[in-house]
């Protein structure tokens, strides 16, 4: 892609978008391992200059967090750092390595491992501790294999993808194809929500101006980390899932506690302090119990405190902001058309979706 496809940027942006509601209604055993299936658009436009890659990545890693309502919490940061440190990767071999010694699935793999070793290192500092190694084979086997088929997908979509290339609609028998498509319905506040659940709550958020929304979960947010007793960021845990059930941005609650006792067992792995009880080889002591409650309200807590107070109708400044708002405009139009997508014609699909949301005109330029 080249410079000319900075013009498609908020159409990748909004297709990274869509890929991470996608991914988002996957079912994962922890909420920071990812398909990585967002960073699709990020492959597909290694191609442009800095200025143009890096303002994509910066939407991807935002988009993301409010899609999941992950912003206020330490799975942003994990999201962040892995992110920022695989595209910076990705960016600087398609650069240093020509296309004929590695393409974009070696790339990818490079990518999604990078990330995995940043995630893993983080989460051993903020919450899981010293278990954290236990998580390392899984999640490093999950990045290599989704890395990889990631990269294959990539190079198949710009190897056939007319959109990616350039060739306008109006010049092929795509056009007829993009005009017999038959639009799916609206479906209302998909694009807000991500989830669509259609479940009607008992505080709608979404009707409140999101600015201040905002400012009180970042106050919020600081209440919670400054906290220093692991019985009040469990009060705090509770007040904050109590709130995010009456507004409907609960999710799945079992997934919350059972995400919550595994932050608990992984501290525990590593006893210090008085010893509550010992099976075997393996002692419950008070203060890795302690430690292990603090930081999971916090992760939990900070999670249901992003998904009541962190909307997508929040505007930004600068243009990055301009950008994710174009971007978060057309996944509203790529999720009113998601059931035009068909897991056989999948590439097909989204490459006509995407030159309906950004045409390309007869000069190869979107229009």
């Amino acid at each position: 892609m080249t410079d000319a496809g900075a013009r498609r940027l908020p159409a990748l942006a909004a297709f990274s978008l869509f890929l991470s509601t996608l991914e988002y209604m996957i079912p994962k055993p922890l909420p920071f391992i990812r398909l990585g299936l967002a960073n699709a658009p990020l492959l597909i436009a290694l191609g442009l200059p800095p200025y143009s890659f890096f303002p994509l990545v910066f939407v991807k890693i935002l988009g993301q967090a409010f899609i999941s309502g992950t912003l206020f919490s330490y799975i942003f940061l994990l999201s962040l750092s892995g992110t920022a440190l695989s595209a910076s990767a990705m960016y600087l071999l398609r650069r240093a390595v020509p296309e004929k010694y590695m393409g974009l699935t070696g790339i990818s793999i490079t990518g999604a491992l990078v990330s995995n070793i940043t995630q893993i290192a983080l989460a051993r500092f903020f919450f899981l501790g010293p278990g954290a190694i236990y998580i390392a084979p899984p999640l490093l086997a999950t990045g290599l294999v989704s890395g990889g088929a990631l990269g294959l997908f990539c190079q198949h979509f710009t190897a056939k993808s007319r959109w990616y290339n350039g060739i306008p609609a109006e010049n092929s028998d795509y056009a007829a194809n993009s005009a017999g498509a038959e639009p799916a319905p609206a479906e209302s506040g998909a694009a807000e929500s991500g989830t669509g659940s259609g479940k009607v709550p008992l505080l709608d958020t979404d009707r409140l101006p999101p600015a201040p929304l905002f400012a009180a979960g970042l106050l919020l947010s600081a209440v919670m980390l400054f906290a220093a007793s692991p019985l009040i960021r469990l009060a705090l845990f509770l007040v904050f899932l109590l709130a995010a059930f009456v507004t409907g941005k609960a999710g799945n609650i079992l997934f919350t506690f059972v995400f919550f006792a595994l932050i608990v067992f992984f501290n525990a792995l590593a006893p210090y302090g008085r010893i509550i009880f010992r099976v075997g080889v393996f002692r419950l002591t008070e203060g890795a119990l302690l430690q292990g409650m603090g930081k999971a309200s916090a992760v939990e807590g900070l999670v249901m405190l992003s998904r009541v107070t962190v909307s997508p109708r929040l505007r930004l400044p600068g243009r990055a902001g301009g950008l994710l708002a174009e971007a978060f405009t057309l996944l509203g139009r790529l999720l009113e058309k998601k059931k035009t997508i068909h897991a056989k014609t999948f590439i097909s699909d989204i490459d006509r979706l995407l030159a309906e949301i950004a045409p390309v005109g007869a000069s190869g330029h979107p229009t």
